[in-house]
Protein backbone atom coordinates (compact mmCIF):
# COMPACT_ATOMS: atom_id res chain seq x y z
CA UNK A 1 0.00 0.00 0.00
CA UNK A 2 1.16 3.26 -0.67
CA UNK A 3 0.21 6.10 1.34
CA UNK A 4 0.08 9.76 -0.70
CA UNK A 5 2.17 11.81 2.01
CA UNK A 6 1.05 15.36 2.49
CA UNK A 7 3.80 18.36 3.87
CA UNK A 8 2.93 19.28 6.63
CA UNK A 9 1.54 16.50 8.40
CA UNK A 10 3.45 13.92 10.42
CA UNK A 11 3.51 10.57 9.85
CA UNK A 12 1.44 8.62 12.28
CA UNK A 13 -1.23 11.33 11.31
CA UNK A 14 -0.86 10.35 8.02
CA UNK A 15 -1.67 7.02 8.52
CA UNK A 16 -4.44 7.96 10.83
CA UNK A 17 -5.92 9.73 8.23
CA UNK A 18 -6.00 6.74 5.74
CA UNK A 19 -7.59 4.43 8.14
CA UNK A 20 -10.30 7.22 9.03
CA UNK A 21 -10.61 6.86 5.22
CA UNK A 22 -10.73 3.51 4.92
CA UNK A 23 -13.37 2.87 7.71
CA UNK A 24 -16.02 5.86 5.97
CA UNK A 25 -15.93 3.85 2.50
CA UNK A 26 -16.71 0.58 4.59
CA UNK A 27 -13.60 -1.18 4.16
CA UNK A 28 -14.67 -1.44 7.75
CA UNK A 29 -17.53 -1.94 9.75
CA UNK A 30 -18.63 -0.71 13.28
CA UNK A 31 -17.25 -3.42 15.88
CA UNK A 32 -14.55 -4.92 13.45
CA UNK A 33 -11.28 -5.61 14.52
CA UNK A 34 -8.50 -4.30 12.63
CA UNK A 35 -5.36 -5.54 11.86
CA UNK A 36 -2.85 -5.85 15.08
CA UNK A 37 -0.42 -3.18 15.51
CA UNK A 38 2.23 -5.34 14.30
CA UNK A 39 0.90 -5.92 10.77
CA UNK A 40 -0.19 -2.15 10.61
CA UNK A 41 2.98 -1.42 10.57
CA UNK A 42 4.20 -3.84 7.88
CA UNK A 43 1.41 -2.50 5.96
CA UNK A 44 2.81 0.99 6.17
CA UNK A 45 6.23 0.34 6.59
CA UNK A 46 6.42 2.22 9.83
CA UNK A 47 7.95 1.31 13.18
CA UNK A 48 4.90 -0.11 15.91
CA UNK A 49 5.51 3.13 17.53
CA UNK A 50 4.19 5.22 14.90
CA UNK A 51 0.92 3.24 14.70
CA UNK A 52 0.30 2.98 18.22
CA UNK A 53 0.64 6.81 17.52
CA UNK A 54 -2.14 6.65 14.79
CA UNK A 55 -4.39 4.19 16.80
CA UNK A 56 -4.00 6.58 19.72
CA UNK A 57 -5.13 9.67 17.83
CA UNK A 58 -7.59 7.81 16.13
CA UNK A 59 -8.86 6.34 20.06
CA UNK A 60 -9.29 9.81 21.19
CA UNK A 61 -11.52 11.18 18.75
CA UNK A 62 -13.74 8.15 18.89
CA UNK A 63 -13.08 6.45 15.47
CA UNK A 64 -11.37 3.22 17.27
CA UNK A 65 -10.67 1.63 20.67
CA UNK A 66 -7.43 -0.70 21.49
CA UNK A 67 -8.51 -3.47 23.80
CA UNK A 68 -6.35 -5.01 25.73
CA UNK A 69 -6.70 -8.82 24.42
CA UNK A 70 -8.68 -7.87 21.77
CA UNK A 71 -7.11 -5.41 19.46
CA UNK A 72 -8.04 -2.45 17.31
CA UNK A 73 -12.04 -2.36 17.53
CA UNK A 74 -13.67 0.17 14.89
CA UNK A 75 -15.90 2.39 17.13
CA UNK A 76 -17.89 4.80 15.05
CA UNK A 77 -17.97 5.40 11.51
CA UNK A 78 -19.44 9.03 11.18
CA UNK A 79 -17.21 10.08 13.92
CA UNK A 80 -14.34 8.76 11.31
CA UNK A 81 -16.20 11.14 8.44
CA UNK A 82 -16.32 13.80 10.95
CA UNK A 83 -12.70 13.73 11.94
CA UNK A 84 -11.92 13.46 8.13
CA UNK A 85 -13.88 16.38 7.50
CA UNK A 86 -12.36 18.59 9.78
CA UNK A 87 -9.04 17.57 8.03
CA UNK A 88 -10.43 18.24 4.47
CA UNK A 89 -10.88 21.90 6.29
CA UNK A 90 -7.98 22.29 7.27
CA UNK A 91 -6.14 21.24 4.16
CA UNK A 92 -8.42 23.86 2.75
CA UNK A 93 -7.40 26.30 5.22
CA UNK A 94 -3.39 25.61 4.47
CA UNK A 95 -3.95 25.26 0.50
CA UNK A 96 -4.80 28.81 0.74
CA UNK A 97 -2.74 29.84 3.32
CA UNK A 98 0.42 28.63 0.60
CA UNK A 99 -1.40 30.22 -2.45
CA UNK A 100 -1.49 33.04 -0.71
CA UNK A 101 2.02 32.85 0.39
CA UNK A 102 2.96 31.74 -3.00
CA UNK A 103 1.40 35.42 -3.94
CA UNK A 104 2.84 37.51 -1.92
CA UNK A 105 6.17 36.05 -3.18
CA UNK A 106 5.47 36.74 -6.50
CA UNK A 107 4.17 40.31 -5.78
CA UNK A 108 7.87 40.79 -3.49
CA UNK A 109 9.65 39.80 -6.38
CA UNK A 110 7.42 41.80 -8.80
CA UNK A 111 7.53 44.78 -6.66
CA UNK A 112 11.62 44.30 -6.54
CA UNK A 113 12.26 43.70 -10.27
CA UNK A 114 9.52 46.77 -11.14
CA UNK A 115 11.39 49.16 -8.78
CA UNK A 116 14.62 48.22 -10.44
CA UNK A 117 13.27 48.76 -13.84
CA UNK A 118 11.89 51.95 -12.74
CA UNK A 119 14.98 52.83 -11.37
CA UNK A 120 16.79 52.04 -14.46
CA UNK A 121 13.84 53.70 -16.52
CA UNK A 122 13.95 56.66 -14.96
CA UNK A 123 18.08 57.07 -14.27
CA UNK A 124 17.62 56.45 -18.33
CA UNK A 125 15.01 59.61 -18.88
CA UNK A 126 16.84 62.24 -16.44
CA UNK A 127 20.16 61.55 -18.72
CA UNK A 128 18.03 61.97 -21.86
CA UNK A 129 15.66 64.82 -20.63
CA UNK A 130 19.54 66.67 -19.74
CA UNK A 131 21.06 65.85 -23.26
CA UNK A 132 18.21 66.91 -24.97
CA UNK A 133 17.75 70.31 -22.96
CA UNK A 134 21.37 71.09 -24.29
CA UNK A 135 20.59 70.02 -27.89
CA UNK A 136 19.16 72.52 -30.66
CA UNK A 137 19.20 72.38 -34.33
CA UNK A 138 20.19 76.02 -35.94
CA UNK A 139 20.12 77.09 -39.33
CA UNK A 140 22.79 79.34 -40.87
CA UNK A 141 21.28 82.33 -42.69
CA UNK A 142 22.30 83.53 -45.91
CA UNK A 143 24.31 86.60 -44.81
CA UNK A 144 26.29 84.35 -42.04
CA UNK A 145 29.81 85.57 -41.55
CA UNK A 146 30.47 81.86 -41.07
CA UNK A 147 29.46 81.21 -44.55
CA UNK A 148 32.85 79.63 -46.88
CA UNK A 149 34.76 79.32 -43.49
CA UNK A 150 35.74 76.38 -42.29
CA UNK A 151 34.69 74.90 -38.37
CA UNK A 152 38.19 74.95 -37.79
CA UNK A 153 38.33 79.06 -39.06
CA UNK A 154 35.34 79.83 -37.08
CA UNK A 155 36.84 78.90 -33.83
CA UNK A 156 32.94 79.03 -32.96
CA UNK A 157 33.59 76.07 -30.17
CA UNK A 158 35.93 78.18 -28.26
CA UNK A 159 33.94 81.54 -28.93
CA UNK A 160 30.58 80.38 -27.76
CA UNK A 161 31.09 76.78 -25.51
CA UNK A 162 28.94 74.61 -28.00
CA UNK A 163 29.76 71.59 -30.22
CA UNK A 164 28.61 70.92 -33.01
CA UNK A 165 27.58 67.64 -33.32
CA UNK A 166 26.28 67.23 -37.17
CA UNK A 167 25.40 69.28 -39.92
CA UNK A 168 22.62 68.45 -42.11
CA UNK A 169 23.22 69.65 -46.35
CA UNK A 170 20.60 68.96 -48.76
CA UNK A 171 19.57 65.82 -47.27
CA UNK A 172 22.97 64.77 -46.09
CA UNK A 173 23.56 64.80 -42.68
CA UNK A 174 27.09 65.14 -41.78
CA UNK A 175 28.20 63.38 -38.30
CA UNK A 176 31.37 64.67 -36.18
CA UNK A 177 31.87 66.98 -38.94
CA UNK A 178 35.98 67.72 -39.53
CA UNK A 179 37.66 71.08 -38.71
CA UNK A 180 38.34 71.42 -42.58
CA UNK A 181 35.06 71.54 -43.08
CA UNK A 182 32.94 74.47 -44.37
CA UNK A 183 29.98 76.19 -43.80
CA UNK A 184 27.37 76.79 -46.77
CA UNK A 185 24.08 78.52 -46.10
CA UNK A 186 21.33 77.14 -45.15
CA UNK A 187 23.53 74.43 -43.04
CA UNK A 188 21.56 72.80 -40.33
CA UNK A 189 23.72 72.80 -37.38
CA UNK A 190 22.83 70.04 -34.58
CA UNK A 191 24.50 71.60 -31.46
CA UNK A 192 25.52 70.74 -27.84
CA UNK A 193 25.92 73.52 -24.92
CA UNK A 194 24.18 75.13 -22.22
CA UNK A 195 21.19 77.58 -22.92
CA UNK A 196 23.58 80.89 -22.79
CA UNK A 197 26.22 78.68 -25.23
CA UNK A 198 23.61 78.02 -27.53
CA UNK A 199 22.34 81.66 -27.30
CA UNK A 200 25.31 83.06 -27.56
CA UNK A 201 25.92 80.94 -30.67
CA UNK A 202 22.97 81.74 -32.45
CA UNK A 203 23.71 85.55 -32.26
CA UNK A 204 27.08 84.86 -33.53
CA UNK A 205 26.09 83.13 -36.62
CA UNK A 206 23.58 85.43 -37.41
CA UNK A 207 25.88 88.66 -37.78
CA UNK A 208 27.44 89.92 -41.03
CA UNK A 209 30.90 89.84 -39.96
CA UNK A 210 32.49 88.76 -36.44
CA UNK A 211 32.57 92.22 -34.15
Amino acid sequence: MQLRVDSGESRYEQIAIDIARRISRGEFRENQKLSGRSLLAGTYNVSPETIRRSIALLQNIGVVEAITGSGIVVKSIELAREYLKEYNERQEIMDHKNRINNLLNQRRALDKELEKELSSFLEFSFQKASILQQIEEILIPKHSWIIDKTIAETNLRHLTGTTIMTIHRGGEEIYSPPANLQFKANDVLTIVGTAPSRENFKKLIKQKTLE
